[in-house]
């Protein structure tokens, strides 16, 4: 027992035998409780081992016959040197498109110090759109569940040190479709580690948090949280006389105000804001997707495909379907070049109602919340969910894969043709069969220092049309 007991027997008499036959049956009874000595437990107990912030993300390794990619995440957990530590426990929704070349946090745990060899994921649900090859509409599927996945990984050692472990899913090694159209799902991730303090403290691979869209839930001094659909928790800020305000400040803040965030991790695991945009007041909601239909010249209505959306109305049923996106209340149109370096570009970029393109991807902004329902009409074979009437539109970085035939090196300026595969569901949607991509000093390279000629990779930044031909201007790449 982990209790060590201690009694006294008394009223003893050497004449009662029947008296002094209870005592030692009492005696030996005792005894066998306290382990059967009346010394003192002398055995140690090993500590609990210490634990260090570990920031867990998710993103997505290009599969872009896809429009968009939902998967319900009922639990999630880290094996390792110290058992199993949850990172999700109860269901959380992921649309990874949206992801394609870069990573969203989804939880910050506290992890016993130690080495971790695996995870295991299970996933209830999972919701596909993609580009019908024939009919060159999207189509919309589901994958039931439950599919569970196991994780197995080079040792990542926790250390005293805040990190970051992300989990990027391959979805074209991870989804398949059979003779008859049915779409079956085995998950295949590759896991990544990283070091607070180590690299550029934004990229998501150090702990880095790039264009997090969230509802502020508290404010309390200088820091604030925020709470969003796709994340297992809310996740608070701090921020100092560094952080940059767009359209809001710590002191004007309130609960249900629509922002966006970029942030790092800090040496005592908090999340510094680097930059915070207010995009919307309490009771708007703002969505994000790809453009698969215009209406008008200069354009009036659009129709896209849900990637991503908070506020008011916003459902995680939404994602991976279709949704009906009113102009005539837009007083803005605005370029999301936040993380993009856009200097010393050969052409000048151009986004508004008569420069917005199928194919791109654009976040609509609502001062009155997602009208559920009133949509109406099929996408191709989706149903839409419902209407937003925007009053402000921003174009948004999207990913792109493909194959190049010069090599690239980081730190320069350069362009190049990334050349489509026919099964793309950009080059299905738009007839594109190639993107001329800038590189800028700044675009990261994930996967190195260089790419060689010919190899396949992935683009993540903004997509522009000019003079008739597709040009991105690349904020991360890297070989697939």
């Amino acid at each position: 027992m982990a209790t060590q007991w201690t009694r006294s027997i008394g009223h003893r008499s050497v004449l009662n035998f029947a008296g002094a036959c209870l005592a030692t049956v009492l005696s030996v009874a005792l005894g066998a409780c306290s382990g059967g000595s009346s010394s003192s437990n002398t055995g140690t107990t090993t500590p609990p081992a210490a634990k260090t912030p570990v920031q867990v993300s998710m993103g997505d390794a290009p599969s872009d016959w896809m429009l968009a990619f939902t998967m319900n995440i009922s639990s999630m957990s880290l094996t390792g040197s110290n058992g199993s530590v949850s990172v999700i426990s109860s269901p959380m929704p992921m649309e990874m498109m949206h992801l394609m070349g870069t990573m969203q946090p989804i939880a910050m745990i506290s992890v016993p110090q130690g080495t971790y060899t695996g995870a295991s994921i299970s996933i209830s649900s999972v919701t596909v759109m993609y580009m019908d090859p024939v009919s060159l509409t999207p189509v919309q599927a589901t994958i039931p569940g439950p599919i569970n996945g196991n994780v197995t990984f080079s040792s990542v050692t926790v250390g005293s040190t805040p990190m970051a472990l992300g989990f990027d899913l391959n979805l074209a090694n991870s989804v398949t479709m059979g003779s008859s159209g049915a779409l079956a799902m085995n998950p295949v991730f590759q896991v990544t580690s990283g070091m607070q303090g180590s690299g550029n403290p934004l990229d998501p691979s150090d702990g880095g948090i790039q264009e997090m869209m969230g509802v502020v839930s508290n404010v309390s001094g200088s820091t604030f949280s925020m709470s969003t659909i796709q994340a297992a928790q809310n996740f608070t800020f701090s921020t100092n006389s560094s952080t940059v305000f767009d359209g809001t400040s710590m002191s004007s803040m309130g609960n249900g105000m629509i922002v966006i965030v970029d942030a790092s991790l800090q040496s005592d695991g908090s999340l510094m804001a680097t930059t915070v945009q207010s995009m919307m007041g309490s009771g708007g909601m703002m969505g994000g997707g790809i453009i698969t239909a215009l209406t008008g010249q200069p354009a009036t209505s659009l129709t896209m495909v849900m990637q991503n959306g908070v506020g008011t109305g916003m459902m995680s049923s939404m994602f991976a379907s279709g949704a009906a996106v009113n102009l005539s209340g837009v007083s803005s149109y605005d370029i999301d070049d936040d993380n993009v370096d856009m200097t010393g570009l050969p052409f000048v970029p151009a986004f508004g109602s008569s420069n917005i393109y199928a194919g791109q991807s654009v976040m609509p902004v609502s001062s009155t919340g997602m009208m559920s329902g009133t949509g109406g009409g099929m996408m191709g074979g989706a149903s839409m969910t419902g209407t937003i009437y925007a009053t402000k539109v921003e174009l948004e970085p999207q990913g792109l894969s493909g194959t190049i035939a010069t090599t690239l090196t980081s730190g320069v300026q350069n362009s190049f043709t990334l050349t489509l595969p026919t099964t793309c569901a950009f080059a299905t949607l738009t007839g594109a069969t190639s993107v001329t991509v800038y590189q800028q000093a700044k675009t990261v390279i994930s996967t190195g220092s260089s790419i060689a000629s010919g190899s396949t990779v992935h683009v993540n930044g903004l997509l522009f049309k000019d003079n008739g031909q597709w040009k991105m201007v690349a904020a991360r790449m890297g070989s697939n």
